[in-house]
């Protein structure tokens, strides 16, 4: 079973949909954790986890330590805001911690990370892979990320007459005040082939890595 994270609280949204592409098109049963949904507090640094490799916080990453063990591949899947990875996928990667004591558990577990931003979304993918690898010794398959150059500012209603969000920020003046926010400007990435083959290249490349496991 693969276990996928959605860290973004956008549904359907970009991230959604090239986590739900890539995972089944490994033609392997997965089942996707929406962190939006759940209560997940950050760690609290307390160390009290190192003797058990089990958490003292009672909150809902509680039962997802098992499935992250249990699970053939972890997909992180992480969204850019303020040019940084957001918090609740941060929280995610934070909260591993109690599975990295001693011997940890997650050891040579496969993994791949997915990012989706207005821009920067490689520098969210290069901060999951430092956590997944660097500190949880995941065995990283690939990634994939999408800078779709749409900022919130589209959508708030107020981003072509706005004077301190992105829009005005990135433009002339005389640009800005030419500019309108139109449906063309909301880019998705099954319109640029290059995400599109990235996301089905990691699905095979999954597939082909969990068939290698031992007990496959």
């Amino acid at each position: 079973m693969i276990l996928v994270v959605n860290g973004s609280p956008q549904p359907q949204g970009n991230l959604h949909r090239m986590l739900e592409k890539i995972a089944r098109g490994t033609g392997k049963p997965y089942e996707m954790v929406h962190l939006s949904k759940l209560t997940i507090g950050p760690c609290m640094g307390c160390v009290a986890c190192a003797p058990t490799n089990v958490c003292v916080q009672s909150d809902d990453m509680a039962p997802l330590y098992d499935r992250i063990v249990a699970a053939d591949a972890l997909i992180v899947g992480g969204a850019i805001y303020f040019g940084r990875l957001n918090a609740l996928t941060h929280t995610f990667l934070e909260r591993l911690y109690p599975l990295r004591h001693r011997l940890p558990r997650t050891m040579g577990k496969l993994a791949a990370g997915v990012c989706v931003g207005a821009m920067d979304a490689e520098k969210g993918i290069q901060e999951i892979i430092e956590f997944l690898e660097k500190y949880f010794y995941y065995r990283m398959v690939g990634s994939v990320y999408f800078n779709s150059v749409t900022p919130p500012c589209f959508v708030c209603g107020f981003g072509d007459t706005c004077q301190y969000g992105a829009p005005a920020m990135m433009m002339s003046p005389e640009e800005f005040a030419r500019f309108k926010v139109t449906p063309e400007l909301f880019r998705r990435f099954e319109d640029f082939p290059e995400v599109a083959a990235a996301c089905e290249s990691l699905s095979r490349d999954l597939a082909a890595a969990i068939d290698a496991l031992p007990e496959h």
